[in-house]
């Protein structure tokens, strides 16, 4: 039998996701997965992760993802949050911004598929984890 303790750490993660989800929205009836999204399991040194976006060997995009699981442009083209074509090949490299002397970098090759690529911030720092599928 599980203790409540961890069953309610589930349901509080998976509750977070949605709710994330449904800020992704805009208002829109189903979600759009197929970006960054951030989730925050644990308390981390983590402040947020800057995160590059490059396609083909390209920087595409730049964002900042906080723990509260906004996802905002950063760098000189402040571009909206990336959103991932089906078929393409991204690169994706990411460092943690904190004040406690934490560092921590973090790089994910992958080909979309649609599934969303989520900022998790963790006790020791952050850490990607591909979602469910989006389209």
């Amino acid at each position: 039998m599980t203790s409540p303790k961890p069953l309610l750490g589930r349901q509080r993660r998976a509750a977070l996701l949605l709710a994330l989800a449904a800020l992704g929205t805009g208002g829109a009836t189903s979600p759009r997965l197929d970006g960054l999204l951030a989730v925050n399991d644990a308390p981390s040194p983590c402040q947020g992760v800057r995160v590059k976006v490059f396609e083909g060997g390209r920087l595409t995009g730049e964002v900042t993802v906080l723990p509260g699981g906004q996802v905002n442009p950063a760098g000189t083209a402040k571009k909206a949050a990336p959103r991932f074509e089906k078929g393409r090949a991204y690169n994706l490299q990411a460092t943690c911004i904190s004040v406690s002397g934490a560092f921590q970098n973090s790089e994910l090759s992958f080909k979309a598929e649609g599934r969303t690529v989520m900022v998790v911030f963790i006790k020791t720092g952050f850490q990607f984890r591909r979602g469910g599928l989006a389209y």
